[in-house]
C-alpha cells in the first residue's frame, strides 16, 4: 500500500529531531566529561626541577650618614713668581713640571753690574773692618760701608729668582734673552701634598660641622678614586647671599693626582654605625609590605618579612627580619615560591655585588659627574674631559 505525502513528511521530521538530540545529549555529556576530569585532577601538578637561584649572605656592612658637597682643589701654598726689577733674562735653571725645593734658583737675570758693585762694596767693608780694628777709621765709616755691601747684595739677589717654598713649577711664560718688568709672570709654584679642599656647605648643617670630621671626595677626572681627608677649618661668616658657609679640609695627595683648580663631589661623613644588609636585588615589595627569600640547609624556601633602614647604592640595611649568616635570594626569585626546593648555582658575598656595582657603574659615573659638574669634553670621541664651570654651591 503506497504512502501518502503527508506520512512521509511526519516521519523526516521525526528522524531529523531524533538527530538534532543525540547530537545534543552528545555534547552536553562530552562538556560534563571534561568538567569532571578538571575538578578531579585539579590539584595535580607534575614534578618540576628545582629551580636555579643565587644566593648571598646576610652580613654586618658600615653605613655612612654624609653631608654632600661640591668643591674646589686649591694648593696648600700657592704663588706667582714674577720679576721685580727691569733685566734681561740670562739663563732659566728649572724645568716646568719640575719639583724644586725652597731656594732652588728658576731664573737669572743679567747681573754683571750688580755683581761688579758688590764686589767692591765687599773690598771696601772689608778694609774698613780691619782699619777699625786697628784704631784707624771709625765704626760709623764701617757701618756706612756695611750697609752699601747690604744694598749691592739686595740688588744682585733681585737678579736671581728662586722659589719660595717646596713645590711644583707651572708653566714658564719667559725665555732666555726676554727682558722682563716688575710685574712680569715668569712661573707659577704650587705647593701640593698635602692639598686644600674647599666647599661649601648649607647653613642648616652648621651645627654639624667640626674640625677633624673626616671627609670622602671623588672626581671625574679619577672616577674610581675615593679620595679621604679630614675638616681643616669651618670659616667664621656664613654668605649672606648662598646661606652657605665656607669649609676647608686637607687631604694627602702622595702619587700628586690632585691638582689645583679640580672639581669634587664631597662627601663629610658624619656618622658611621655597622648594621645588618643585604644586597638591594633581594628585595621584593608589594605596597608597603618587604619580604625576601631565605634559604635554609634543607634548600628549601621561606618567605621573611623585613624592615629595612638606611640605604647605599646597591645595599640595604636589615633592621628586623633576618639575622646574620641567613642566605637570601638575589637572582631567580620569579622561578620560585614559598616552600619550594631549589638548586644553589652559586653565592656572592655583599662585598663582591658592591664591587660588581661599581665596576659596572664608572662609565654611568663618568657621565653623572660631568652632568653634575656641568663638564663638556672638548672632543666628543676623546676620553679626556675638561672642567668648565664650577657654582661651588652645596648639592
Amino acid at each position: 500500500m503506497n504512502e501518502t505525502p503527508a506520512k512521509k513528511s511526519k516521519l523526516r521530521r521525526y528522524i531529523v529531531t531524533g538527530l538534532i538530540t543525540l547530537f545534543v545529549l552528545a555534547l552536553l555529556g562530552g562538556t560534563g566529561f571534561m568538567l569532571f576530569m578538571k575538578i578531579k585532577f585539579a590539584d595535580f601538578q607534575p614534578p618540576m626541577e628545582p629551580a636555579n637561584v643565587i644566593l648571598s649572605p646576610v652580613v654586618p656592612y658600615e653605613f655612612k650618614d654624609t653631608i654632600e658637597a661640591i668643591g674646589t682643589i686649591t694648593a696648600s701654598e700657592s704663588a706667582t713668581i714674577t720679576a721685580t726689577v727691569t733685566e734681561t733674562i740670562k739663563a732659566i735653571n728649572a724645568q716646568e713640571g719640575q719639583f724644586v725645593a725652597k731656594g732652588t734658583s728658576i731664573v737669572d737675570l743679567i747681573s754683571d753690574q750688580e755683581q761688579a758693585t758688590l764686589d767692591q762694596a765687599s773690598k771696601s767693608y772689608g778694609r774698613y773692618n780691619q782699619l777699625v780694628k786697628n784704631n784707624l777709621a771709625s765704626a760709623e765709616k764701617r757701618d756706612e760701608e756695611q750697609a752699601s755691601f747690604n744694598v749691592a747684595k739686595a740688588q744682585l739677589d733681585k737678579r736671581k729668582i728662586v722659589a719660595p717654598f717646596d713645590g711644583f713649577l707651572g708653566i714658564r711664560h719667559v725665555n732666555v734673552g726676554d727682558v722682563v718688568q716688575p710685574g712680569t709672570v715668569i712661573t707659577t709654584i704650587d705647593a701640593i701634598d698635602p692639598i686644600k679642599l674647599d666647599f661649601a656647605v648649607p647653613e642648616v648643617y652648621l651645627a654639624a660641622l667640626k674640625q677633624d670630621m673626616p671627609i670622602e671626595a671623588t672626581s671625574a677626572a679619577w672616577p674610581d678614586t675615593v679620595f679621604k681627608g679630614k675638616i681643616y677649618v669651618v670659616d667664621s661668616r656664613i654668605d649672606t647671599d648662598s646661606r652657605a658657609i665656607m669649609v676647608r679640609a686637607i687631604m694627602e695627595n702622595p702619587d700628586h693626582k690632585l691638582k689645583p683648580g679640580l672639581l669634587m663631589k664631597v662627601q663629610i661623613i658624619r656618622d658611621v654605625k655597622t648594621s645588618l644588609a643585604i644586597p638591594e636585588s633581594a628585595i621584593q615589595s608589594a605596597g608597603q609590605k618587604k619580604s625576601v627569600f631565605v634559604v635554609g640547609a634543607d634548600k628549601k624556601v621561606a618567605e621573611k618579612v623585613i624592615q629595612t633602614g638606611q640605604r647605599e647604592p646597591g645595599v640595604v640595611e636589615v633592621t628586623s627580619g633576618l639575622v646574620a649568616g641567613d642566605k637570601v635570594i638575589i637572582e631567580g626569585q620569579m622561578k620560585t615560591g614559598d616552600g619550594a626546593t631549589v638548586h644553589i648555582a652559586s653565592e656572592k658575598t655583599l662585598q663582591d655585588i658592591v664591587q660588581d656595582d661599581a665596576g659596572y657603574s664608572i662609565p654611568r659615573k663618568q657621565d653623572s659627574l660631568r652632568n653634575d659638574f656641568k663638564i663638556t669634553p672638548k672632543d666628543p670621541a676623546a676620553a679626556t674631559t675638561e672642567p668648565v664651570t664650577t657654582d661651588g654651591q652645596a648639592k
